[in-house]
């Protein structure tokens, strides 16, 4: 009897890439086997002591160059299991040379999440022999003649159809749509209530630390909540925005140190690769530290999320988000049509970009480009929260057009941010003791490394915030927002 567990990324990042990833254990043996879903079939297999939990885990090779740029960062879990009895049989020709091999799988669904055990389809898989093609293709012949079916869906799809699960059912996105007449102010709470809902799916994975990116995800919706309560003006109660407004800052502030170490972490062997090949070992003491202090950070953001302050601000946010709006409202905003309402404010948003963006020449300070990449931050938000109200190709294309001016004031800050903290990391390690003097000296040629790339980053600014503002770009902008309102 095989055991067998199909294992995804939590995002499902192998289905949305039409992979599949199963992993059976037969005694102490331990198989992977990769294939696509659909299309052409490519098939490859790895015998492992165990099943691995990151695609960086694998022994270099062909399977781990396919996973690792389709998972990066992401752990692989179990989301199917099942049991097998599997018999092969040979098919031989005359000459009783083996020239296709029939595999019947009698299928067993354990009991698991609420459902009883039972049987699923049995299925016959045939299997060419290389060279001999005519005789699997009319093995399958006699099989369909005898009345069997072609399987419609993989093994997989079908168990997690049983099973009443969605594959791929996971995103970040909003992925919401709204109508152009639907009031202002329920609009906002259908944004925010699904951004409560995408916090609290990363909630457990976050407690359990060792995915990254639920983390990430957990913190991003808490941001584009504090932007949703401060960018969609006039729709609640001031009193209420404050409140709100306050407690998402409280959060973010628990779930921040952590974070920044978690992308540490996660960038260590690219800044170990910065260094000369003779200093890269050198860097290693900072990895040790780094990790010691994460684990003090997480075990904080845990205490945090186990906290009265956390489960009364959820449960009181969700109350709010799910009361109906007043009929009447002496807001400004809240009754207005909510595409009204956007246009309004992207656009308001995206002049002050524009504005703040022409103010900046070479003499200006760090702190221009900071609010600037603020000011695109929110900009950003906004096109997200009301991407559905505007034609997908036209806004989707300004996303992209923000997002890349976006990435160089990013850089430009995280540069400047990853300085100060890595100066800040040699002195908190030599305050704790016993840091060898070559690694403060490694980290020392890192931090001149990162003032260069940063330098680098102001340089390409203006070519940047040229392309983002010229003249064709802002007529489209104003086609699309300012002349809607």
């Amino acid at each position: 009897m095989l055991q067998r567990v199909w294992y995804d990324s939590f995002d499902w990042r192998l289905y949305t890439n039409n992979s599949s990833l199963e992993g059976t254990r037969d005694g102490n043996e331990h198989t992977l086997l990769w294939r696509t879903l659909k299309g052409k079939q490519s098939d490859y297999r790895l015998k492992l002591q165990q099943a691995p939990r990151f695609a960086r885990d694998l022994p270099r090779g062909h399977l781990r160059d396919q996973l690792e740029p389709l998972l990066e960062m992401r752990e692989l879990v179990p989301k199917v299991r099942i049991r097998s009895r599997v018999n092969t049989l040979r098919i031989l020709n005359r000459d009783e040379k083996t020239v296709a091999y029939l595999v019947v799988e009698e299928n067993t669904l354990p009991r698991q999440k609420g459902l009883r055990s039972g049987m699923l389809d049995n299925r016959v898989v045939v299997i060419p022999v290389r060279g001999f093609p005519k005789p699997c293709m009319e093995v399958t012949k006699l099989l369909q003649e005898q009345g069997l079916k072609p399987a419609q869906d993989d093994l997989m799809l079908t168990t997690l159809s049983l099973l009443g699960e969605t594959p791929g059912s996971y995103s970040s996105r909003l992925d919401l749509q709204l109508e152009p007449s639907l009031r202002a102010d329920q609009a906002s709470k259908l944004i925010l209530h699904r951004l409560l809902d995408i916090m609290l799916q990363n909630e457990a994975g976050t407690r359990t630390g060792t995915d990254t990116e639920f983390l990430h995800d957990f913190r991003v919706a808490i941001r584009r909540t504090r932007s949703a309560l401060t960018q969609i003006k006039g729709v609640f109660p001031q009193r209420t925005v404050e409140r709100y407004k306050n407690e998402f800052a409280w959060l973010g502030q628990m779930t921040s140190p952590s974070r920044d170490l978690d992308v540490y972490l996660l960038n260590f062997d690219r800044y170990r690769d910065r260094l000369p090949a003779h200093m890269q070992a050198d860097i290693e003491p900072l990895r040790d530290f780094l990790i010691r202090h994460q684990t003090n950070e997480h075990r904080a953001l845990v205490k945090a999320l186990d906290s009265a302050r956390y489960r009364r601000l959820v449960k009181n946010w969700r109350l709010f988000l799910e009361q109906p709006v007043n009929e009447r409202s002496t807001l400004k905003n809240a009754a207005r049509p909510v595409i009204e309402v956007a246009c309004e404010r992207i656009w308001r948003v995206y002049r002050s970009a524009i504005r703040e963006g022409n103010a900046i020449n070479a003499e200006s300070s760090a702190e221009a480009l900071h609010e600037l990449r603020k000011t695109c931050k929110k900009l950003r938000y906004l096109m997200e929260f009301f991407q559905s109200l505007f034609p997908s190709s036209d806004i989707k294309e300004l996303i992209r057009i923000l997002k890349t001016l976006q990435d160089n004031l990013g850089d430009f800050q995280d540069y400047e941010v990853q300085v100060s903290t890595l100066k800040d990391f040699s002195h908190q390690m030599v305050a704790e003791g016993n840091v060898p003097p070559d690694t403060l000296l490694a980290m020392g040629i890192l931090i001149s490394d990162l003032e260069a790339r940063q330098h680098q980053a102001r340089e390409e600014f203006s070519g940047r915030f040229h392309d983002f503002s010229q003249q064709h770009n802002q007529d489209r902008f104003r086609k699309l927002f300012a002349t809607r309102h």
